[in-house]
């Protein structure tokens, strides 16, 4: 499952939207240490496509930590009983 989160997450877009000059988005996100961001318009409904995948990518962000430390759990009480 770790696996397939990690490729998920890897498919989906990183960064924030953000707004300038009065409905102008712009994707803000690193890339080898330094900030970018690319443009995305005007187009509502580019805009409310990179939300949800950004939205998506969080959720999927917290599934795979939750999942790891439960990994890390259940390699701690496996080592407690050896």
């Amino acid at each position: 499952m770790i696996q397939d989160y990690e490729s998920l997450i890897a498919s989906l877009p990183k960064g924030t939207l953000i707004c300038r000059k009065k409905e102008y988005y712009y994707l803000k996100y690193r890339e080898n240490g330094k900030v970018c961001d690319r443009y995305i318009g005007k187009d509502e409904r580019a805009v409310s496509d990179i939300r949800s995948k950004l939205e998506l990518r969080r959720h999927y962000s917290e599934m795979l930590s939750a999942l790891r430390r439960e990994q890390k759990a259940i390699k701690k009480i496996m080592e407690d009983l050896t």
